[in-house]
């Protein structure tokens, strides 16, 4: 069980930190990522452009009394 972060904004409950995994290239398990502006396709590939885009990795806190989650991009 990972330590307490604080307290949950919904019931007052702990939360704990975890993550929400996500398939990357290969369909390798990776974690969720934001990347700033709207989506935009390849016009070779159709996938998604990232590789000029700014992103930060998404921290997952789950509330241990209510199951609220909340993420942040940090």
């Amino acid at each position: 069980m990972s330590e307490p972060l604080g307290l949950c904004s919904k019931c007052n409950g702990p939360m704990e930190e975890g993550f929400i995994p996500d398939r990357g290239d290969y369909n390798a398990l990776d974690t969720w990522k934001w990347y700033e502006g709207p989506p935009e396709r390849s016009r070779w590939f159709g996938q998604l452009k990232t590789s000029d885009k700014r992103h930060f990795q998404v921290r997952s806190c789950r509330c241990t009394g209510c199951g609220y989650i909340e993420s942040y991009a940090i």
